[in-house]
């Protein structure tokens, strides 16, 4: 199963639309590079790849790969290594 934190607004009146557009516009912070890799996967065929080198439990990556580009021990690759991997491969 994959988790990828996810949020909308829904209903809101157009004073709130302008008040939650100027905040994810100019404080929110961006989402991280593997993320957008993992967003873009429908449209980018080494993206695709990448995700379901990780995600996919017959991988040698599964284990030892993250989508959202947060390291730690035991998950020290990223989605955005693996894609640039594939890059050089191809």
């Amino acid at each position: 199963m994959l988790n990828v934190p996810f949020l909308a607004f829904h209903c809101l009146d157009e004073d709130e639309e302008i008040k939650f557009f100027d905040i994810i516009n100019t404080k929110a912070k961006g989402i991280g590079s593997s993320l957008s890799r993992y967003i873009k996967r429908n449209n980018d065929n080494l993206s695709w790849i990448a995700t379901q080198l990780i995600i996919n439990p017959d991988s040698p990556f599964y284990s030892i790969g993250t989508l959202i580009g947060k390291r730690n021990k035991e998950k020290h690759i990223t989605l955005q290594n693996i894609h640039i991997f594939l890059k050089l491969l191809t």
